[in-house]
């Protein structure tokens, strides 16, 4: 019971670490996949149209698409990319579309560089059962067809889940014509970056935000979640010290006339507080082992989305099982030192009279 109690503690913190790195990974993969120096979005919350852009979830908000012009003139813009993103029936299933035009390649790490029909993501892919040359249907506020250009190659990330389209083609299904979900910026001169976004910011209904303080504000968001599941993990590592010093000190008194025998032949306090430390933290280290693998399995068990709506898989390290065994040998320490004090200070005399 005592190694259960201690397993539980330790692959409740395992499987959180693991699960906590593999979030903040696949946000800053997101964000980072977007290709984007500055992000140009509606007026509104910076954060929830980023989630949205990421995602292909439709807004309420739209920047006109008479700002592209501005934003292609701006000094230090390199490539301006217009996107509208939502979801639409894709041969009858539905299924995010990101329209947008040839400078999307200029973001995008891609073998092709042909948007005259539908890229499509490997995860749409296999789901529709697609192939080059495939016709798609797509309906939603009007319905048009286009032909399947290239499958794109699992990236592991979002536009595995979406279908890239010509711009004017979503925008006539999505009964969007006109506007725009987000445009994409990549600049000539990273250095010069504030500037040009405060430059993009006066243009009117339009708001500039960089990826970097996107993915800030969301780890920091993050991290308040994250740290109350640790409080929780703590609470649940204190109750097996408890455990372990009740399951120690139980046996100091079930032993007091081995202890009383030990001490007779000559064994000194020291090694008698040395034996029930060494025993406690063997038994915690066991609980460790059985932890880590209950943990690892675990992680691959709860769910794997985020608050944020991000897939993320468990990203594992050697510093992790580190850290739990680390944890495991300081309950066993903690909870063994009372208990070995009790043992150490047996009085031979008393304990032998017992015998």
């Amino acid at each position: 019971m005592t190694i259960g109690g201690i397993a539980i503690g330790v692959a409740t913190l395992f499987a959180l670490l693991a699960l906590s790195s593999g979030i903040e990974g696949a946000l800053e993969r997101e964000i980072g996949g977007l290709g984007a120096h500055i992000l140009l979005l509606p007026i509104g919350c910076p954060y929830t149209m980023t989630l949205s852009l990421m995602q292909g979830a439709d807004t309420a908000e739209f920047i006109p698409q008479e700002a592209v012009p501005q934003v292609r003139a701006t000094d230090n813009v390199r490539a301006t990319v217009p996107v509208v993103v939502g979801k639409a029936k894709v041969n009858g299933k539905l299924t995010s579309i990101y329209g947008t035009t040839e400078d999307i390649f200029l973001t995008k790490d891609w073998r092709t560089n042909d948007l005259s029909g539908a890229i499509v993501g490997s995860d749409v892919a296999t789901k529709l059962k697609l192939k080059p040359g495939d016709r798609l249907s797509l309906d939603l506020y009007a319905e048009e067809s286009v032909t399947v250009t290239t499958i794109l190659d699992a990236t592991g990330g979002r536009d595995d889940t979406f279908v890239f389209i010509p711009l004017a083609v979503a925008q006539k299904v999505l009964a969007l014509e006109g506007k725009l979900s987000g445009i994409l910026v990549q600049t000539t001169n990273l250095s010069k970056v504030t500037g040009t976004r405060y430059t993009l910011a006066k243009i009117p209904g339009v708001q500039a935000v960089p990826p970097s303080e996107v993915f800030d504000t969301l780890i920091g968001l993050f991290d308040s979640v994250k740290q109350t599941l640790i409080l929780i993990t703590g609470i649940a590592i204190v109750v097996g010290v408890l455990t372990t010093m009740n399951t120690m000190t139980m046996a100091v008194y079930e032993r007091k006339r081995e202890i009383g025998l030990l001490r007779a032949l000559g064994s000194t306090r020291r090694e008698v507080f040395r034996l029930f430390v060494s025993e406690s933290v063997l038994v915690s280290l066991a609980g460790g082992v059985v932890g880590l693998a209950l943990g690892y399995a675990a992680s691959f068990l709860l769910p794997r989305t985020s608050g944020f709506g991000i897939q993320a898989t468990p990203h594992f390290k050697l510093a992790y099982v580190g850290i739990c065994l680390l944890v495991a040998v300081a309950v066993g320490t903690l909870s063994a030192i009372y208990p070995a004090m009790m043992a150490a200070r047996t009085q031979p005399i008393r304990a032998l009279r017992e015998l």
